[in-house]
Formats: C-alpha cells, sequence, structure tokens
C-alpha cells in the first residue's frame, strides 16, 4: 500500500486494514488515510444537523470499512495513553503513506524528542495565572507549526505533572485548570490529525488551519475540541467545525499582538520640527486609519 511501512508497532494493525481497503477498492492509501479522517471528525461532531464532509468521494459500502478503523483507533488509544501517558498515532503512518515524508515533505518530530522538549520547557513553570480560553482561565499551550499535535500533547502532559508533582495541586484542582491546546498549521490533514489526537486525550482546545506568519488572522479550516465535556463533564469527546476567526485563541492572540506591534513610540522632536499631537488612549489618527483600516483591531478576550 505505502512504500514503506510504519515502525510503529502499535499502529500496523490499522495500517493493515487500510492497506486492505485499497487493494479491495483500489483507493489511494492517502485517500483512505484522509476519508478516515473526515469520518472520525463527523463521527464526533456534537450538532443536531451534522455538515456533510466536503469532498467525500466514497461510497455508502465503504462506510464498515471506516467505522472499522475508527473503532481500532479506539483501541489503540485505550491501551497506549495508558502505557505511554500520551500517544499520537497519526503522524508516523502519515509519513509512512507518502514518499519521502508527509504530504508536503513534512517530517513530524519523533516522539521521544517531543517528549524530552516538553519535559525541558514546562519545567520548573512557576505563573499559576493561565489566560482566557472559551473554556475558562487555563494555562495555553500553543505551536504554531504543529503537524500532528506531538509537541503540544507531550507538553499537556508534562504540565499536568508540573501542576500536581511541583505546584502541589490535587487531582480535582488539576481537573479544573488542565491546560488548553492551540494547534495551529499550513496542512489541511495535519490541523486534522491534531484536532483528533486532541479528542481522544480529553484535552480541551483548537486547531487552525491559516498561515500563522502572513495571515495569521484568517483561517481555512478550524475546529474547537471537546466543548460537551466544559463546564460539565461528560466523557463524551467532541469536533466542532469552526470558521469564525474571533472564536479561536491563536487568532485573537495574533489580532492583539498585531495591534501592539503597530503602536509607535511618542518619537523626540527637535525646535525645527512641529510635534505630534498626543492623541488620547485608544484614540486613531486619520493618517492610521487609513493605511491600517484593514488590519485586526483591538480586541477583548473572553
Amino acid at each position: 500500500m505505502a512504500k514503506q511501512s510504519t515502525n510503529d508497532t502499535a499502529i500496523r494493525p490499522l495500517e493493515k486494514v487500510i492497506s486492505s481497503m485499497c487493494q479491495r477498492t483500489g483507493y489511494t492509501p492517502d485517500s483512505v488515510f484522509v476519508g478516515m479522517l473526515d469520518y472520525m471528525i463527523g463521527y464526533l461532531n456534537p450538532t443536531t444537523t451534522p455538515e456533510p464532509v466536503e469532498g467525500w468521494k466514497f461510497k455508502p459500502n465503504d462506510t464498515p470499512a471506516f467505522h472499522e478503523m475508527m473503532l481500532l483507533l479506539f483501541d489503540i488509544y485505550l491501551h497506549e495513553i495508558q502505557k505511554r501517558g500520551w500517544y499520537d498515532p497519526f503522524g508516523d503512518l502519515y509519513m509512512a503513506l507518502h514518499s519521502g515524508g508527509g504530504g508536503k515533505g513534512q517530517f513530524f518530530t519523533p516522539a521521544s524528542v517531543a517528549e524530552v522538549t516538553a519535559r525541558v520547557t514546562v519545567g520548573g513553570w512557576s505563573s499559576q495565572e493561565g489566560s482566557h480560553t472559551p473554556f475558562g482561565k487555563r494555562m495555553v499551550i500553543n505551536d504554531c507549526a504543529a503537524g500532528s499535535g506531538r509537541m503540544p500533547l507531550a507538553g499537556y502532559v508534562a504540565m499536568l505533572d508540573v501542576m500536581q508533582k511541583e505546584w502541589g495541586w490535587d487531582a480535582t484542582q488539576t481537573e479544573a485548570r488542565r491546560p488548553y491546546l492551540s494547534c495551529e498549521d499550513l496542512d489541511f490533514n495535519c490541523v486534522k490529525m491534531s484536532a483528533i489526537n486532541m479528542a481522544f486525550h480529553g484535552c480541551f482546545g483548537e486547531a487552525v488551519c491559516h498561515d500563522s506568519l502572513c495571515d495569521p488572522d484568517k483561517v481555512r479550516l478550524g475546529y474547537i475540541v471537546n466543548e460537551t465535556m466544559w463546564p460539565f463533564p461528560t466523557n463524551v469527546p467532541s469536533i466542532r467545525k469552526e470558521s469564525n476567526p474571533m472564536k479561536f485563541v491563536c487568532t485573537r492572540m495574533w489580532a492583539l499582538r498585531g495591534n501592539a506591534d503597530r503602536k509607535e513610540e511618542p518619537k523626540q522632536t527637535t525646535d525645527r520640527q512641529e510635534p505630534k499631537a498626543v492623541l488620547p488612549l485608544g484614540g486613531e489618527s486619520a493618517e492610521v486609519q487609513s493605511s491600517e483600516k484593514k488590519q485586526p483591531q483591538q480586541l477583548t478576550l473572553w
């Protein structure tokens, strides 16, 4: 089915199911993989009127195969998260389905490297304040090139350890303030992988497909993850599609940061220069309004 096989033995059963479907139907491994992601996201949609999957090209008799893949993933998540603390079943498989890495030549961070990086980053973290999110005030773990979400997942588990072992929080306090994950990426499929990974790890968060460098306030595709678990814990994961940029922490923060970067410090004047008028707090000159009218405005978070 693929030019190489994943080295992750835990995901081999899923790889075999995908291979079997490809041989039976003639679909490419990549199209089956993406179809599996779309099927799972559609299955976890919490709305009463689910939207049809855009670009869905599979036949009704293909549905049982996708359902089998999803149930197999449920079982893989259950066993591997208990054993490892966190688990990404997609990254290695996604790279195995493409010659030379992922769909755009991506090579995802090895899980061991993600683990070490996360532990070093959050180790000794002292601030307990957190930031405003749609799920209340929480620590926000953000990755602007998240891939399949490995680094945020590793950071999520590492931060839970910090809360309990370094801050002395009990299980109830930790559960009430578990971190919020914000995964950003240019690749549609990476965003889908991140959203599913977050959902099955019980994370509150978002997965956003946009260009965080050039167009950070625009969203090509986005998901809000596990809103069915807050404020009342239900243990039912959910992934809801969202297109409004202001519904995401990362785009709102990019907008706020952009406004801060555009504020100029008052310049010193000489005797021969006319000093510029000092604007009231929050005011703008006509020149600024004209040149920056397309830029995001100052926002208030939740």
